[in-house]
């Protein structure tokens, strides 16, 4: 069992790339090019959002400054 959890610790980033790639791959098959490049950059843009969100609401805040009336 520590030959597995040292085997992941080493090396993530291969697997992570790998079970990325397979997933990239089986939107493609299943809903066509552009329609799954579509959604990976649906994907994309949600997680860039969710990250920016998150560490210090600065999105949060950016966009609160956009709808206020009070803003100049």
């Amino acid at each position: 069992m520590s030959e597995i959890t040292s085997l992941n610790e080493n090396n993530w980033g291969k697997i992570l790339g790998g079970s990325l790639g397979f997933l990239v791959a089986l939107i493609l098959i299943f809903f066509g090019f552009w329609k799954g490049i579509f959604i990976i950059i649906c994907v994309l843009a949600g997680s860039y959002i969710g990250n920016k969100i998150e560490p210090g609401d600065e999105l949060n805040r950016t966009f609160s400054k956009l709808w206020t009336r009070d803003r100049y």
